[in-house]
């Protein structure tokens, strides 16, 4: 007697069996779903009872399904596309194509081959507003594409185009970045971006920073058409730098103007105006405006309790010898910095007298517990 084992590997019934791996279809086995068998066919099947004779009356799946949705099917189901691009096949391959970009699917996307093909996929992942497809699409047509040609896409399509900028910045690859800006004529942006890379790369190396900075004014900053303003920002950053070098002190390098201020307000305030790290002559080097200079010079003087200098600078003797306040900074601000300070009951009392509406110095002496 057979058993079980035996039976399964016969020959015969492996011709019966169904088998598993087989469950790819082909176009012709997906078109024969329903239809009926031949009559001539030597077996007959063997769910041919009653219960179920209505399957003679199904219709062939290609009655209700359209030839082109079956080949959609077929295409998504294979990872392969046909080479003959008509409009209808661009529209059905970009759709697949972008479906599976946003759902984080591997695909193809070298089988967008012509121009109209790669247009329209960008035009559809901006529509869809996928940060990521987008960014894909557009790295893919600077592989595939002459740059010329990318840059006049994506000079019309302005969502696509931040997104390069922003990849070409975050990755640091700022010779594209500016090549792109500079043939979209936007030579300032790009001649800022290369600015803002020079100072992070370069760090505390004040000598290969000036270098980098005077080639980027000559080339770029002092030609015609420049932005002068953008041109006076580096230019004045120069300057700082060359003060930064003669000064020779680490914890100065690239540090910004007011830091530098500070540290002379600090270590060189008896310094005379004309030396170098006198706090005048960094202010004066600088184009630091009073404003700035005042509340840098309050902040630095009363953290180190130095109040003599900051009622020397900040109140004056009248012809009648009434003491009086002089800053750069609004009355009101300075009071309240200076209460943050801890400064003297009479300082404050001198800066609420100061204010010229009787109901502003009523209120401020309330806030502040002063006499009038």
């Amino acid at each position: 007697m057979m058993d079980e084992d035996d039976y399964w590997n016969t020959s015969e019934t492996k011709a019966h069996a169904f088998s598993f791996d087989d469950d790819v279809l082909t176009p012709q086995e997906i078109l024969a779903i329903g239809q009926k068998p031949s009559t001539g066919t030597k077996e007959e099947s063997i769910f041919s009872s009653s219960a179920i004779s209505n399957t003679k009356s199904l219709l062939p799946l290609n009655s209700l399904v359209s030839p082109k949705v079956l080949d959609l099917i077929l295409l998504a189901q294979s990872g392969k596309y046909p080479s003959n691009e008509s409009k209808s096949d661009i529209e059905q391959t970009v759709a697949v194509t972008l479906k599976r970009l946003v759902l984080g699917r591997s695909c193809s996307l070298h089988v967008h081959r012509s121009l109209k093909s790669k247009t329209e996929l960008l035009d559809g992942a901006i529509s869809i507003g996928d940060g990521n497809a987008i960014l894909t699409v557009v790295l893919f047509l600077i592989q595939t594409l002459n740059k010329k040609i990318v840059f006049e896409l994506l000079s019309c399509r302005p969502i696509a185009l931040n997104h390069y900028i922003s990849f070409l910045h975050t990755e640091g690859k700022i010779t594209e970045l500016s090549d792109l800006l500079t043939m979209l004529g936007r030579s300032p942006e790009a001649a800022m971006y290369q600015f803002h890379h020079c100072i992070k790369s370069q760090g505390n190396n004040v000598d290969s920073l000036l270098r980098k900075l005077a080639n980027l004014l000559a080339n770029h900053l002092n030609q015609p058409g420049a932005d002068s303003h953008q041109a006076k920002m580096v230019a004045d950053y120069v300057k700082l730098l060359e003060w930064q070098k003669f000064a020779n002190k680490q914890e100065l390098f690239n540090k910004s103007a007011l830091h530098c201020l500070a540290f002379c307000c600090a270590q060189h305030w008896s310094d005379t105006a004309g030396n170098m790290m006198s706090p005048m002559t960094v202010c004066q080097r600088q184009q630091i405006p009073p404003l700035q200079y005042d509340w840098v010079v309050l902040n630095v003087h009363a953290k180190s309790n130095k109040w003599d200098i900051v009622e020397t600078l900040f109140t004056k003797k009248d012809w009648l010898g009434r003491t009086t306040v002089s800053s750069h900074i609004p009355i009101e601000t300075l009071l309240a910095r200076l209460s943050d300070l801890q400064a003297s009951k009479q300082l404050l009392t001198t800066c609420v007298n100061k204010i010229a509406s009787s109901e502003d110095r009523l209120r401020l002496a309330q806030m502040y517990k002063v006499r009038m």
